[in-house]
């Protein structure tokens, strides 16, 4: 049968399944592979060249940035934010190449080498870092310097030009992502082994990221916060706690005077001051709930008289107490609450013009604090005439100096602000819950949580036992250190306070509101002390006077708190010296939080670790 369809293959088609190839195939074989060996070397000859020339630019780039951001830097804390945009523009322009040729191909692929990959993943890393702070954070910075003046940031009516802030706040919010979003970048690469180079590179421009991003955090959240509570959305209402150090409380001090501050589209303004003693009422009742820790800290009275609110060093409980007390005076709803104290006010007339009283008393920066707290103790003896006085006093020197009249510059008063909170004499709490969600963690705040980041918060806070105005001749000294660190990363740290009476013997001399009726001796001034752990530690010891001592001990806020009170006759001196534990996860300096006391005394912290 004739088959139609032959499949067997003819010879040129069939191959045979095994056996040696053709002699006459094999040249055109190696040919190939020859070709293809190479084109693979120039290939990989290509992507060298190309990763090397890329790494230079990247380099180069990468130094002139920082180079430029130097420049531009120098010249905006001159004030001349127009000269630094050029050297922030070639800044921004280098930075922006070094991390285009750090991400094009051959640096790519590279990452993945042995003994490379790690230095051309940091160094990527670098790259993108400088080109975010250069090409944002920069110009964000630069818009807030070249608008917000702050000699033209206050009218000749004394109101501040909250659209000018609102309208730089989002770039100055962008510079800060771009600082915060650079730190995580930076911690992800840091610690590596890397080239020597690479390794100084990554741990010069964290230094650098980590030593503005305080500024950056604080200049976002003003500028967040400043235009809607200075009223630039509607009217806002303030109440100020002027604190008398004379008679001491956890954060600072008696509410001597009471004043209820309007703000109004940048403008400020005093509309009501009452003393003390007109916010009591006969109501003996707890102004708000207490929870069972704070009647165990404080009593009742903590939220019975607003003498008493600020009993506690948490501001943000204070000021809820004290509003709820001016509300329940006057019917009137405050926004928010700030405190201050005399010592603060001081500060910022050293930087402005006195202030002439009703009373024909001239106030300055020199005698604010020695005037509030003492004299005028010793001058009116009636307490329903000394609320008054502070009253009126406190509110002509707010007037004074957010009047058209006061010769202090902007930049002056912002210095005595910064002085204020830096002391804890400046504290603001807000009511509306958007407001302090962005004060919350900043030392304006006045917050108490035992940690600041990871550094651990020792606290050392003071509250008068003497119910008199004796707090003035107590002089106060804290001082910190590591005792010892451990090899797990905890450490056990030292904190000692000093306390001494230099009133004068019996009180000779003094009135009988001065020297309090509390007390069976004439002079004598009691003080109680509470030493809080920071956060996850405990307390470990107490020796007061060099003796070993058990001391009250008890738990609020979530921390350990040693508590104890002292009572000294002039020209006694006790020194109390407590022992805690720092768990390794706080392992950031220790700062040391204290009551501010009439005399201004700083802690002093040595943070390193013995030996």
């Amino acid at each position: 049968m004739h088959d139609e369809n032959p499949t067997t293959p003819t010879p040129d088609e069939a191959a045979p399944a095994t056996g040696p190839e053709p002699e006459e195939r094999k040249p055109a074989r190696r040919r190939r592979a020859l070709w293809w060996a190479l084109g693979v070397v120039a290939l990989l000859v290509v992507l060298a060249v190309w990763g090397a020339v890329d790494a230079r630019r990247t380099y180069t780039g990468l130094d002139e940035a920082a180079r430029e951001v130097l420049v531009a830097r120098d010249l905006a804390l001159e004030g001349d934010a127009a000269g630094a945009r050029s050297p922030a523009q070639r800044a921004a322009d280098a930075a922006a190449s070094a991390d285009a040729a750090a991400h094009r191909l051959p640096l790519t692929l590279a990452q993945a080498l042995p003994g490379i990959g790690d230095d051309v993943s940091a160094v990527r890393a670098l790259a993108r870092t400088v080109d975010d702070l250069a090409g944002v954070a920069m110009p964000g910075v630069l818009d807030a310097v070249e608008t917000l003046d702050p000699e033209t940031l206050v009218g000749d009516d004394g109101r501040i030009h909250v659209a000018a802030i609102a309208k730089v706040a989002p770039g100055i919010v962008a510079a800060d992502d771009a600082v915060r979003s650079a730190q995580v970048r930076l911690a992800g690469v840091a610690g590596g082994e890397y080239d020597e180079r690479v390794a100084d590179a990554v741990t010069r421009l964290q230094d650098a990221v980590d030593s503005v991003s305080g500024s950056t955090a604080g200049a976002a959240r003003a500028a967040a916060l400043l235009p809607p509570m200075l009223g630039a959305d509607g009217p806002r209402d303030y109440l100020v706690l002027v604190q008398s150090n004379a008679e001491l409380r956890a954060s600072g001090g008696i509410p001597g005077a009471i004043l209820q501050l309007h703000a109004e589209d940048g403008l400020l303004s005093v509309v009501e001051q009452r003393g003390a003693g007109q916010i009591n009422t006969p109501d003996t009742a707890p102004v708000l709930p207490l929870t069972a820790e704070e009647q165990a800290m404080f009593g009742d009275q903590i939220a019975v008289f607003v003498q008493d609110v600020t009993l506690t060093p948490q501001f943000p409980r204070a000021a809820e107490l004290a509003r709820a007390m001016w509300e329940r005076a006057t019917g009137t709803q405050v926004d928010g609450v700030l405190a201050t104290d005399p010592v603060a006010l001081g500060h910022l007339l050293e930087r402005s013009a006195p202030v002439d009283l009703p009373d024909g008393t001239t106030v300055t920066g020199e005698n604010a604090a020695r005037l509030f707290l003492n004299e005028v103790y010793l001058r009116i003896t009636d307490p329903a005439e000394q609320d008054a006085y502070f009253a009126t006093a406190a509110g002509a020197v707010l007037d004074g100096l957010v009047s058209t009249g006061s010769s202090a510059s902007t930049t002056s008063l912002l210095d005595g602000l910064g002085q204020a909170v830096d002391e804890r004499r400046l504290l603001v709490w807000s009511a509306h819950d958007e407001e302090q969600a962005r004060l919350a963690g900043t030392r304006i705040a006045g917050e108490v949580t035992g940690r600041e980041g990871d550094s651990p918060v020792v606290g050392v806070y003071l509250n008068d036992g003497s119910g008199a105005k004796m707090s003035w001749y107590l002089d106060t000294a804290v001082s910190a250190e590591v005792r010892r660190c451990e090899a797990d990363g905890s450490r056990l740290v030292d904190v000692e306070l000093s306390l001494e009476n230099t009133g004068p013997a019996g009180g000779a001399g003094l009135p009988a509101y001065v020297v309090g009726d509390y007390l069976d001796t004439p002079g004598n001034v009691r003080t109680t002390y509470d030493l809080y752990a920071p956060a996850g530690g405990a307390l470990e010891a107490v020796e007061i006077d060099g003796e070993p001592e058990e001391i009250f001990e008890t738990t609020y806020l979530g921390l350990d708190v040693a508590q104890w009170a002292t009572e000294l006759a002039p020209g006694e001196r006790t020194t109390v010296r407590a022992t805690f534990s720092v768990p390794a996860e706080l392992s950031g300096d220790l700062v040391v939080s204290t009551t501010p006391t009439a005399h201004g005394d700083h802690p002093n912290v040595a943070t390193q670790c013995p030996g």
